[in-house]
Formats: structure tokens, C-alpha cells, sequence
């Protein structure tokens, strides 16, 4: 992909450009879902599926038809792991360019996370400013989960080591505690044990314990604390051992309603599996992982490897493209890059993709096509901008370290991006 680097460059620059006209306050596909009657609506179709699909209805027409009208009835809202995706990006921008405007973008996207952290628990947390209705009931918002705060562990941690900011270490010490300490343990046999997903639940979804794992492997990598380490390899065993036979992962075990295999999903599973065996270097896991990518590449692709979003699927599925599993599987190929053969290969090609036919005149990207070719242009920070825009400088910053290697160490290949990141 040598010769398309000033392609990804100019739709890199495309993308910060919009993002400093659309600020980092956003609307969200779960809008509508989390207004009184979208709560009610969605409440009464995990009780009767029947009478609630009627009622949920004209959310999905809106979604489908009219996803602008959330601008209307919802006021915009900042979301932690858009920020923190953001903030890695950023750093990733800084790390490869050197530009003191990337550094100041990271700087203040890190301050401001430490405003949206969740207070009331043992170490630093993050969830969703919305109420979420699921078919485990409903979930207020600003409840703190295994799904958002890793983001921002990760975004402190990068902060501390690109930036040599001793804070951001500590901060990223308290998100720890918090992921040991606050969250529940599910003993499933002897030596495994599913982590919940919040602080007051027992689900057993399996992206959350390995979330939980790569902190808990990565915080006693860095802070030495041995219960991180017991915790991290119960909560792996579990991973390990829900892996399928043909090598897939449902999204949640003891929930018929949650037993489907979904493309994020098994992104989140292999990208938390790889970050945790870079500490740990266990065979089991890199074996996990292989069987892992061969179902993923087999059964989460269609003939034309634009990616499928569903291998078993919950319901009836409406989207034909969904950008943010574009997102996902370039930043998987960019972390499979050196131990499965063809991620990053197929990684560049998604991310050629994603640049020619999914990015907009305004920089941002196609949120999803759906069935026949309804184009979703709204744009929402969290579901899939920040995440593309993670994804395209995960991708930079492994084109670069290959140049880099060619060059003798000088930078190439990084135009200036004046000011890019600026009002972020």
C-alpha cells in the first residue's frame, strides 16, 4: 500500500478538517432508542415480541429513513470512547509527524475525559450518557462499563508513555483499580470466571472478560500487582474456553437472546486476545487467535470482502454495509499484522474501501448502507467516525514503522497536516 499513503494522508487531513467544524459533541444512533418512549417502546419488545415490535417500529422507520431527526428532539453529547478513540488517534498522528498540534489535540482530549469519568467507584471509570434499555433490563446512564473504559485506559496509557506524563499513569493506576474491584466475577468451572459488563451485573459477555482481561494482564505488566494477574487468567480461561469448534465466539453465553456471532464483536475478541498475549506470550492464545481470524475471514466476509455483520444473526438485519465493521478490521489486521499471515494485507484493502467509497466530500464517513443502497450519511462521533478515524491512523502508523525501516529511521511518507487538530 506504499503508493496509496498520500491517499490515506489526504483522507486523514479529509477527516480532521470536518472534525474540527463538528466539534467533538455528537449525536448517536441510540438517540431516539434512549427517549421515554424509545425506553418504553424497546422494554415492552424484550416482554412481548409481538405487540413491541409494532411499538418499536417507527424508531427503526426513523433510523432507516430519517436519522437526522434525532437533531430535532436530542441535544448533542460527548462520549467517552469516542473521545479516547480520538485521543489515540491523535497520538498515533503525533507519534508518526512529530507535530506539536497533534500532541496539544491528545492533551486536551485526555483533560477532558478526566470530566466525563463516573464518579462513586474505586478508580476511574467511563459509560454512556443515555439510558439503554436490553433484554437484561434497563441500564441507567453513566453506568460505568468494560466496554467503554478500556478505551481510555488505553488513551492514558499512550498519553503517559508518548508524552511522558506521569498523571496519565496514575490515572491510568485508578482505571485499574476500578476494573479489578468494581466489576463481578462469575465462576464458570475451577479456574475460569466470566467478567461482568457492569458493576451491577453477572452477564457472561464474552468481549467484556476480554476487555477486563487486557487490562488486568496489561496493569500488572505495568504496576506489578499480583491480583491483577489472578483476576486477568480467570477471566482469559473463560474467553478460551467458550471459543466454539469452529474456532467463533457467541456474543454471550446462558442468553439465547444474546446467542449470535456478529462482526465488532469478534473484533473485540481478537484485539483484546492480541493486546493481552503481547504481555503474557502464551501458544493457547496465539492458537485462540488463529482459529479465531480463520472463522472471522470465513464466515464475517462476503465474496467481495466487504464485511458481513452477522455469521448467526439475531433478527432481521436491514444494514448491507455497516462502516464501523470496516473500522474494526483494519485496526484487527493492523494488530495481526506480524503473527497472522493476510490480516494486514486485508486490512489495506478495507481501508482503500473505506477511503474510496465511504468517505464523503465533507471528510467524514457513511455511517451504513442499507438494503437497496439507502446511504446513512448522518454522522455520529461514536458509531463509527472516531473508530474509522482510530482505524486510518493505526494503519499510518504501520505503513510508517515499514518505511521507517527502509529510510534508515527519517520520517516519511507524514505531509504536514497544518493545524489539524486544533479546535478538537
Amino acid at each position: 500500500m506504499k503508493s496509496d499513503n498520500q491517499e490515506l494522508w489526504r483522507a486523514t487531513e479529509a477527516f480532521l478538517g470536518w472534525l474540527r467544524r463538528h466539534g467533538i459533541e455528537s449525536h448517536d444512533p441510540y438517540d431516539l432508542w434512549g427517549t421515554r418512549y424509545g425506553l418504553f417502546a424497546r422494554r415492552r419488545y424484550y416482554a412481548k415480541r409481538r405487540t413491541g415490535g409494532l411499538l418499536v417500529a417507527p424508531l427503526v422507520a426513523a433510523d432507516v429513513l430519517a436519522p437526522g431527526v434525532a437533531r430535532i428532539l436530542v441535544r448533542r453529547q460527548r462520549f467517552a470512547t469516542a473521545e479516547a478513540q480520538l485521543a489515540l488517534g491523535f497520538l498515533n498522528l503525533y507519534d508518526i509527524t512529530g507535530d506539536e498540534d497533534h500532541r496539544a489535540s491528545a492533551l486536551k482530549i485526555a483533560r477532558g475525559l478526566l470530566d466525563l469519568a463516573i464518579p462513586g467507584y474505586k478508580g476511574h471509570c467511563w459509560g454512556y450518557p443515555f439510558d439503554w434499555q436490553n433484554n437484561q433490563g434497563l441500564w441507567k446512564r453513566n453506568t460505568p462499563f468494560i466496554t467503554a473504559t478500556p478505551y481510555c485506559f488505553e488513551a492514558f496509557l499512550r498519553a503517559a508513555d508518548v508524552l511522558g506524563n506521569e498523571e496519565y499513569l496514575d490515572v491510568a493506576a485508578s482505571i485499574a483499580r476500578f476494573v479489578l474491584l468494581d466489576l463481578r466475577d462469575t465462576k464458570v468451572s475451577d479456574g475460569a470466571s466470566a467478567g461482568s459488563y457492569s458493576p451491577n451485573d453477572h452477564t457472561q459477555v464474552i468481549n467484556a472478560s476480554a476487555y477486563r482481561a487486557f487490562v488486568l494482564f496489561e496493569s500488572w505488566r505495568r504496576f506489578g500487582d499480583e491480583r491483577y494477574l489472578e483476576t486477568a487468567q480467570r477471566n482469559l480461561a473463560f474467553v478460551l474456553d467458550s471459543q466454539r469448534e469452529d474456532g467463533s465466539w457467541l456474543y454471550a453465553l446462558e442468553s439465547p437472546g444474546e446467542a449470535f456471532i456478529d462482526h465488532f464483536h469478534t473484533c473485540f475478541v481478537l484485539k483484546n486476545l492480541q493486546k493481552l498475549n503481547q504481555v503474557i506470550e502464551s501458544a493457547d492464545v496465539g492458537r485462540a487467535i488463529e482459529r479465531g481470524f480463520a472463522f472471522y475471514r470465513s464466515a464475517l466476509f462476503h465474496d467481495d470482502a466487504t464485511p458481513k455483520s452477522f455469521a448467526i444473526e439475531p433478527r432481521l438485519q436491514l444494514a448491507r454495509v455497516e462502516v464501523y465493521n470496516f473500522a474494526e478490521a483494519i485496526t484487527l489486521g493492523t494488530l495481526l499484522k506480524a503473527t497472522v499471515p493476510g490480516a494486514f494485507s486485508l486490512a489495506e484493502r478495507l481501508t482503500r474501501r473505506a477511503i474510496r467509497d465511504y468517505q464523503l466530500p465533507s471528510g467524514h464517513f457513511v455511517t451504513r448502507i442499507y438494503i437497496g443502497g439507502f446511504r446513512h450519511t448522518t454522522p455520529f462521533l461514536r458509531w463509527p467516525q472516531a473508530q474509522v478515524f482510530l482505524a486510518l491512523t493505526n494503519m499510518l502508523r504501520e505503513l510508517n514503522h515499514d518505511e521507517l525501516g527502509s529510510a534508515g529511521g527519517a520520517r516519511v511518507g507524514a505531509p504536514a497536516l497544518a493545524n489539524a487538530g486544533q479546535s478538537s
